[in-house]
C-alpha cells in the first residue's frame, strides 16, 4: 500500500511540476519586476513531528501577498512574508495550492509536501562560506550574506540553505563534553544565527568532521556524535556537512563513522540534511543513502580553475576534472539522494581566501556559465561559494537563471547522461518530469565548433519544438538543427512538447 501511495504521489508531482520551465521564463530580468512567478522547488520533504519551514520563492514586483490552500494540519502561512511554518505530526502526502499576487497580477502553483522519511526531494540550493572565505568566517558575514540573498533575489529563485563551513568552533572540546563555539567569531552563538535565518525563510547548515579534528584542526565530532547532533538540533541547524579529514582510510570504517552520525541526527527528530563529504574515495554513491546521507561528494575539493588534476589524495581539482568523475554516476542520483560534484565557484574570480582557489585568477565568464549549466543538468547541489554581497550583473545573471534552475530542480530527479563525447564537444540529455528533455551542447575545445542535433542524438528525443534557454526563443526545426558553440560554451535547450 505504501508503494502504491508513493506511485500516485509521484504522478501528482509530475502533473504539478509539468510547466515549471515554461513558467520560469517569465521571471527573466530583475527578480523584483512584473507579475508574480512562483519558482522551484515545487516539492519538499520533512520528518513528522519536526519543525517545518518553507519560504515560497517568488519573483515579481513587491509588495506580494501569498495564500496557501490545502496545508496539512499544523502548518500555517504568513501571508506577508511567504513563509510556511509549523509542525505536522502525521505522515502523509499533501498537495497545496499556492497563490501569489501583486498589483500587476496573480499566479498559482502547486506545492507537494511529503511528511515521512525523505528530505531533499530536489537538490539543495544555497551558499557555503568555504570557497571564498575559508577560516575568515564570522557571524557578521553570515548575517550579511542572508540579507544580500534577500535583496539580490537569490532567495526568490530557491536558494534556501546558508551553510557555515569549518572554523566556527574552538580547537578543543569543552570540559562538559560539548563542542565549543568560537565566540570571537560568533559572539551571539549559533542559535542566534539560526533564528535570524529562519525568520527570513532560510535554513542553516553547519560543519563537522568524523574525527577528533576537522580539516582545519579544530574540534571534530568523533566519539561525541549523539552529543553534537543534539546540540545542532537544539540550535536549530537544518543541515550538517560531515567531512573526513584525520579519519581511517578504509571504506568500512568510513561507513561506520558516517552511520553513527546519521543515526544520531535522525534520533534528534529534527529534519537535518546529512551531507557526506569523504571526497569520493570510497565510492559513497554506493552506500551513502544507507547510512543516512542525502548527498555525497564524488571528488576532492573544487578549485576556481577550469582544468586542474589533483596532486594529492583529496586535493583540489578543476571544473572539467570533476565533471569527468561525475559523468558516469547518473544512475546513483534520485530524489533524496544526490551526487555532489562540489560547490559552485561561479563569480569567485580568483578572490578567495582559501588556499588554491585564487592561484589562477579564476575562470572566464564563459567558463562560469558552462560550469553552472552543467551542474544544473547533472542535478547537482547548487551551493554558491562566491561573495554574494557584491555580485556584478554578469554573475547574477548566471546564478539567477530561472530556466536552468528549473531544470536542476525538476521533480523527476534525473541526472543528465552524456550521450555523445566527441574529440571536441559533449551532448548531455536530462529527462524532465513533463516528458520533455533538456539537452546541453558543450564545447570543451579552445576553438568554435558546430554541433548537429537530430532525432537520433538520443533515444526518444523530439525536435518538434525546441526552447532555447539562451535566447528564450521557441524553435521548430525540421528534424535537425545546428548549434554554433564558442570556445568552452554550453548551450541548453528544452526539446519536445509537454506530455510527449
Amino acid at each position: 500500500m505504501k508503494n502504491l501511495r508513493s506511485f500516485w504521489f509521484l504522478c501528482g508531482l509530475l502533473f504539478i511540476c509539468s510547466a515549471t520551465v515554461a513558467a520560469s521564463t517569465r521571471a527573466s530580468g530583475s527578480p523584483f519586476q512584473g507579475t508574480p512567478v512562483i519558482n522551484a522547488p515545487c516539492a519538499v520533504g520533512n520528518y513528522p513531528a519536526s519543525p517545518f519551514l518553507f519560504y515560497i520563492p517568488t519573483t515579481g514586483k513587491r509588495p506580494i501577498r501569498w495564500e496557501a490552500h490545502g496545508l496539512p494540519e499544523g502548518l500555517t502561512l504568513d501571508a506577508n512574508t511567504g513563509i510556511i511554518s509549523g509542525t505536522v505530526f502525521r505522515k502523509g502526502e499533501y498537495t497545496v495550492t499556492l497563490t501569489a499576487r501583486n498589483e500587476l497580477g496573480t499566479t498559482t502553483q502547486k506545492l507537494a509536501i511529503r511528511i515521512g522519511d525523505d528530505l531533499l526531494l530536489t537538490p539543495p540550493m544555497g551558499w557555503n562560506s568555504w570557497n571564498t572565505f575559508g577560516h575568515h568566517l564570522t557571524e557578521e558575514l553570515v548575517l550579511q550574506t542572508a540579507d544580500a540573498m534577500v535583496e539580490n533575489g537569490m532567495r526568490d529563485l530557491g536558494y534556501s540553505y546558508i551553510n557555515i563551513d569549518d572554523y566556527w568552533q574552538l580547537p578543543d572540546r569543552g570540559a562538559d563534553g560539548h563542542i565549543q563555539i568560537d565566540k570571537t567569531k560568533f559572539p551571539r552563538g549559533i542559535k542566534y544565527v539560526a533564528d535570524y535565518l529562519h525568520e527570513r525563510g532560510f535554513k542553516l547548515g553547519i560543519y563537522s568532521d568524523a574525527a577528533d579534528k576537522t580539516c582545519g584542526g579544530v574540534c571534530g565530532s568523533y566519539g561525541f556524535e549523539e552529543t553534537d547532533a543534539k546540540d545542532f538540533a537544539d540550535w536549530g541547524v537544518d543541515l550538517l556537512k560531515y567531512d573526513y579529514c584525520n579519519a581511517p582510510a578504509g571504506q568500512a570504517e568510513a561507513m561506520e563513522r558516517y552511520a553513527k552520525m546519521g543515526r544520531a541526527l535522525k534520533a534528534t527528530g529534527r529534519s537535518i540534511v546529512f551531507s557526506i563529504c569523504e571526497w569520493g574515495q570510497r565510492e559513497p554513491w554506493k552506500w551513502a543513502k544507507q547510512v543516512g546521507g542525502h548527498y555525497w561528494r564524488v571528488s576532492g575539493d573544487i578549485s576556481d580553475m577550469w582544468n586542474k588534476e589533483a596532486t594529492e589524495m583529496g586535493g583540489l581539482r578543476g571544473i572539467m576534472n570533476i565533471l569527468e568523475i561525475n559523468a558516469p554516476l547518473s544512475d546513483y542520483a534520485s530524489p533524496s539522494g544526490w551526487n555532489d560534484p562540489d560547490m559552485l565557484v561561479v563569480g569567485i574570480g580568483g578572490k578567495s581566501m582559501t588556499n588554491g582557489h585564487g592561484a589562477s585568477g579564476g575562470c572566464t565568464l564563459e567558463q562560469y556559465k558552462s560550469h553552472f549549466s552543467l551542474w544544473c543538468m547533472m542535478a547537482s547541489p547548487l551551493l554558491c561559494g562566491n561573495d554574494v554581497r557584491q555580485m556584478n550583473d554578469s554573475i547574477s545573471g548566471i546564478l539567477l537563471n530561472p530556466d536552468l534552475i528549473a531544470i536542476n530542480q525538476d521533480i523527476l530527479g534525473k541526472q543528465a547522461e552524456r550521450v555523445i563525447r566527441s574529440d571536441y564537444y559533449d551532448i548531455w540529455v536530462k529527462p524532465l518530469a513533463d516528458g520533455r528533455k533538456a539537452v546541453a551542447c558543450f564545447n570543451r575545445a579552445t576553438s568554435p565548433v558546430d554541433v548537429e542535433l537530430n532525432d537520433k542524438t538520443a533515444k526518444d528525443l523530439s525536435l518538434e519544438q525546441v526552447y532555447d534557454i539562451e535566447t528564450k526563443n521557441v524553435l521548430q526545426p525540421e528534424g535537425k538543427m545546428f548549434v554554433r558553440l564558442a570556445p568552452y560554451q554550453c548551450k541548453v535547450f528544452v526539446c519536445g512538447k509537454v506530455g510527449r
